[in-house]
C-alpha cells in the first residue's frame, strides 16, 4: 500500500509536469516573444528555440519541484478544516500554481532572456519579458492544475490505489499476466 501511494506521488508529479510544461512553455514563450517576433526585435528562429528547450527546462523544474514539494501533505495541511467541494479544491489548485508557477515562469523568461543576450538579439528587458509572462502562466496554470489534476489523479488512483484489485488485495489475473510479461 505504501509502496503504490509513492508510486501514484512519482507518477502525479511526472504527469503534471508534463502537463505543465507543455502548456507553460507555448503560454510563456508566445506571450513573451511573439510580440518581439512580430516587431522584429527577435527573429522566428529564437521562439521556435525557445519552445523546444524551454519544454525541457520546465520539465525539469516541474518534476523537481514535484520530488521536493509534498503537494498532496502541503495541499492538505492548508485545507484540513475545510468541507470538501468546489471551494477547497479551488484553493488547493490556488496553492499548486503558486508553488510551481513562479519557479517555471522566471527560469523560463531568464533562459529566454540569455538565450536572445548570448546570441546577440536586442531584445526587451528581463522585466518587460517576464511581467506579462508571469501573468499569463499564473491563469493558465491555475486552469490546467484545476482540470488536470483531479483526472490524472482518477487515473492513477484505479490503477495502483486502494480496490485496484480484486476483493482480496490482489491483482486480477489479466493485470498479473500483463505484468509477467
Amino acid at each position: 500500500m505504501e509502496r503504490n501511494k509513492r508510486k501514484i506521488g512519482i507518477l502525479m508529479s511526472v504527469y503534471m509536469g508534463v502537463v505543465m510544461s507543455i502548456f507553460m512553455t507555448i503560454t510563456g514563450v508566445c506571450v513573451g516573444m511573439l510580440p518581439n517576433v512580430i516587431k522584429g526585435l527577435v527573429p522566428p528562429q529564437a521562439m521556435l528555440l525557445s519552445l523546444i528547450s524551454g519544454f525541457f527546462v520546465s520539465f525539469c523544474i516541474s518534476v523537481m519541484i514535484g520530488f521536493m514539494v509534498p503537494m498532496h501533505k502541503v495541499t492538505q495541511t492548508v485545507t484540513r478544516n475545510m468541507d470538501e467541494g468546489l471551494g477547497k479544491r479551488c484553493i488547493e489548485t490556488l496553492i499548486s500554481d503558486v508553488i510551481y508557477t513562479p519557479a517555471i515562469s522566471v527560469v523560463m523568461v531568464a533562459f529566454a532572456y540569455m538565450s536572445n543576450q548570448r546570441q546577440g538579439n536586442e531584445g526587451p528587458s528581463f522585466l518587460i519579458m517576464l511581467i506579462p509572462s508571469l501573468i499569463a502562466c499564473f491563469i493558465v496554470g491555475y486552469i490546467l492544475i484545476f482540470i488536470f489534476q483531479p483526472i490524472l489523479m482518477r487515473m492513477l488512483m484505479r490503477k495502483y490505489g486502494p480496490g485496484a484489485g480484486s476483493r482480496d488485495g490482489s491483482m486480477n489475473k489479466d493485470r498479473q499476466n500483463k505484468k509477467n510479461k
